[in-house]
């Protein structure tokens, strides 16, 4: 073997032995290059990364998430499939007399914040060859998927609730991946999505809640904001809390930093639950009972039996935050009141604001603190719904 070829070989195992999934319940790893997307015990798979970012890694010519590059399993190359995702604008707004942060996630290619962990996800099962994909979703990662799977050409089928917004269907079929509405809730709608790629072998399961590769698109959060406040980062982060992306990636990028010695500690994290479907902030509360959920305008975070809850509450206690819930009508307000001050969000967005006014009321958070708040969807996927909101636009 040429000495060329054995260095290659080096790396490769050394790679494969820094970098893999592993199995927190039973312990197992999986190298990256084992096409699988949960455990073989039944358990998610996370993924083990070697090094952290520092400031002289940053590459200041792109402007989107793939700056971060050296955090990423996956590199920019002439293969790579990019909308130019990431480094959306940080907001510095007065927020009812509160000079706040709003980090506009919502101003994304297909309008959530969620082709952060899509462009990291479909790239990576690029590279292993993957063609055809199913994935479940309330509309925002549907519609994420179906456009990097276009831009990927990749095979894609969709299955949504029947109660999902019309804009978001439509978006998802546009880009040319098939749509299938499942009666009930969310959690009926992810078991039919599994069943269809175990019906055929050639399909494979790129969920957004399981894949491993979806927390390092969306931990690109954390080395946005930290570098956008001049390498510095906020007291307190809100976001909507659904099935956990934005707050296990935001964890988890921030966590990087720390082992890079960038910065001292990781802000207080708050997720916020819509009242209606809170089954982790009746976790937060140690309430052990079975949540039973109620419909609720924010569809984006209806998730009644979230897959990785106790992950999620673990890293929001770790760093010193909570979790929050807030009510129909508090959504609504908060949905108008950012809408006057030039935000059209979506409902489930508008939770995280209404979270902002809870928490401030309780004093969970203060007005001498630096707080930024993820505006995860755009309000146009969700324009038919909002007009039905009881109260919503204030000339009635």
């Amino acid at each position: 073997m040429s000495k060329y070829l054995k260095q290659i070989n080096y790396l490769y195992k050394r790679r494969r032995y820094l970098i893999y999934y592993f199995c927190n319940v039973c312990g197992s790893k999986y190298s990256l290059d084992e096409i699988v997307w949960n455990c073989s015990c039944g358990n998610y798979l996370s993924l083990i990364t070697e090094g952290a970012l520092k400031k002289d890694d940053i590459i200041n010519e792109r402007y989107s998430l793939w700056r971060y590059e050296k955090a990423l399993p996956v590199k920019l190359e002439s293969s790579t499939v990019t909308l130019y995702e990431g480094f959306t604008p940080l907001a510095k707004v007065n927020w009812k007399g509160i000079q706040t942060y709003f980090k506009l996630d919502y101003l994304m290619p297909s309008g959530s914040f969620k082709d952060r962990g899509t462009t990291v996800m479909i790239n990576f099962l690029k590279k292993l060859g993957i063609k055809k994909i199913v994935e479940d979703s309330s509309g925002n990662a549907g519609a994420s998927i179906a456009a990097y799977s276009a831009a990927s050409n990749i095979e894609c089928e969709i299955f949504v609730p029947e109660s999902t917004s019309a804009g978001k269907l439509v978006q998802i079929r546009l880009y040319g991946a098939k749509v299938n509405l499942v009666p009930g809730n969310r959690d009926k709608v992810a078991i039919a999505a599994i069943a269809k790629s175990n019906i055929k072998e050639d399909v494979f399961y790129a969920s957004h809640n399981w894949h491993p590769m979806f927390i390092e698109g969306t931990k690109t959060l954390a080395f946005e904001i930290w570098e956008q406040l001049g390498w510095d980062i906020p007291d307190n982060i809100v976001a909507p809390l659904g099935g956990g992306s934005s707050i296990l990636g935001l964890y988890k990028g921030f966590e990087e930093l720390l082992q890079a010695g960038e910065i001292s500690h990781i802000p207080k994290l708050f997720g916020i639950q819509a009242q209606n479907c809170s089954p982790l902030y009746s976790m937060f509360q140690g309430n052990t009972k079975e949540f039973k959920a109620s419909p609720t305008i924010a569809e984006g975070i209806a998730l009644e039996k979230p897959i990785k809850a106790n992950a999620i509450i673990e890293k929001i206690k770790a760093s010193g935050g909570e979790v929050e819930i807030v009510t129909e009508t508090e959504i609504a307000d908060a949905l108008t009141q950012a809408a006057l001050i030039g935000y059209y969000i979506e409902p489930t967005t508008a939770a995280a604001l209404a979270g902002v006014n809870r928490l401030l009321s309780f004093g969970k958070i203060s007005n001498e603190e630096a707080t930024v708040t993820i505006l995860t969807g755009c309000g146009l996927k969700a324009s038919d719904k909002i007009s039905r909101i009881p109260g919503v636009f204030k000339d009635e």
